[in-house]
């Protein structure tokens, strides 16, 4: 009998060599959506610098090889990494296109490994979620959040509120009182598990939540210490989890526990 370990190790090692031609690296914004660089979006865009894009790219390869073929055929269109990426003036590590199925992603020297990956899984997380919304427990979700929480933001995906999104508005507010880039917003926080969030990120609506819950179980094996501690934690994954079974029937939490796995597989030289 195959041990499915071995097999789940192979599956991994062919993904990294499919996911070439999915990887691109743009000069300037002229792969992104007319209405995203006319005002008020004005996005502005850098390229990324020739000697990141190796190691950029292998992150991205092998963030998509943890996804079942048949999934990121059907969803995932391509991933651009750049240098910077600005809209309505504030700093942006990442995006995504929902119709067009594309990522775009912000990559820099002083990036770690694991979360360049989650930025990833963050943004696809969105995009499944957006094309398969039916599939999503809302009511299982947020009956983990404490009695009378409201996220800032209504509705399963966020949506824009006046001329822009309430994520935007965080993330500004973060910047312009930390003068950083906002990355605090994503540090782990065991008192808000405790109510059931990961990071301060999470409180802003039922999608930012989903995405850096997703970005956690699919990188940092502490998830599930986390979810033995946490019951509100371990319920929202729980949700994840039937989401992306829904998906593809492999994915139950033992194929995450696989990909959390300390070097489940290593990339090809």
């Amino acid at each position: 009998m195959f041990n499915r370990g071995v097999i789940f190790a192979f599956l991994l090692f062919l993904g990294h060599a499919s996911a070439d031609d999915l990887i691109d690296f743009p000069s300037d914004n002229s792969f992104l959506p007319k209405s995203w660089i006319a005002a008020p979006i004005q996005a502005n865009v850098e390229p990324l610098n020739e000697e990141l894009k190796a190691d950029a790219e292998r992150i991205v390869r092998k963030a998509i090889a943890k996804y079942p073929i048949r999934l990121r055929e059907e969803f995932l269109n391509g991933v651009s990494i750049v240098g910077s990426l600005r809209f309505y003036d504030v700093g942006y590590g990442g995006t995504y296109m929902s119709n067009g199925k594309r990522i775009v992603l912000v990559y820099r020297a002083k990036f770690d490994d694991r979360g360049f990956e989650q930025r990833f899984h963050h943004e696809f997380s969105s995009i499944l979620l957006k094309q398969n919304e039916p599939l999503f427990e809302k009511s299982r979700w947020t009956s983990s959040n404490p009695d009378g929480f409201t996220y800032r933001a209504t509705g399963v995906i966020e949506e824009k509120n006046g001329d822009r999104s309430e994520a935007t508005r965080v993330l500004a507010e973060e910047q312009k009182k930390t003068g950083g880039s906002g990355s605090g917003l994503l540090r782990l926080n065991g008192d808000l598990m405790k109510q059931g969030f990961l990071t301060l990120y999470n409180r802003v609506s039922i999608e930012q939540d989903f995405n850096e819950t997703a970005a956690h179980l699919f990188t940092n094996p502490t998830i599930w210490k986390y979810c033995a501690e946490f019951p509100r934690i371990d319920q929202k994954v729980d949700v994840l989890v039937d989401f992306y079974r829904e998906l593809d029937p492999e994915m139950d939490r033992l194929y995450f526990r696989n990909l959390t796995k300390p070097d489940p597989v290593k990339p090809t030289p």
